[in-house]
């Protein structure tokens, strides 16, 4: 009995010694602290006007970036650099007079005559939102194209437009 009790003391004194009883119960091991779980968001979205640090610009709608002024000044080295990427990107679909008859546009459905007075009634932030995350067919050229460019192309949109 005697020799039955001084092994139950070394067992108790063997788990005492464990983790889980040293701070128990305000120790946190490692299998109870809050995790990132997969395919979960590490952080929560930015705040509204903040800077991202990865140097994107933050998502908006359309509608959004209707607000947003050209900060382009639409001057000859502006159209002319805007001239250069609609034919590289734009014209495939749209024409190069932008009237829709591109070379791919009897392949899919004809896109847009973007000289019409319903584009003309756009603002430049609009057309600028829908150049870099695309339409509801047209893909967006928002990684192939920098902030710049795109607000060059919507200086070239203006010049087509008669504006």
């Amino acid at each position: 009995m005697r020799r039955l009790s001084g092994i139950s003391l070394g067992i108790l004194f063997i788990f005492g010694l464990t983790g889980e009883s040293l701070g128990f119960p305000w120790n946190k091991d490692m299998a109870r602290q809050p995790a990132l779980q997969p395919q979960g968001q590490a952080t929560p979205p930015s705040p509204a006007g903040s800077v991202p640090l990865q140097g994107k610009e933050p998502a908006i709608s359309r509608e959004e970036a209707a607000k947003i002024r050209n900060p382009v000044p639409a001057t000859a080295k502006s159209i002319e650099n805007g001239r250069r990427l609609f034919h590289i990107y734009c014209a495939v679909c749209h024409g190069t007079h932008g009237k829709g008859m591109g070379p791919v546009a009897t392949k899919f459905v004809p896109p847009p005559d973007i000289t019409q007075a319903f584009f003309k009634a756009r603002t430049d932030g609009f057309l600028y939102e829908t150049v870099r995350r695309g339409g509801p067919l047209m893909p967006g050229l928002g990684e192939a194209l920098s902030p710049r460019e795109r607000w060059d192309i919507v200086n070239y949109l203006r010049r087509l437009q008669g504006q």
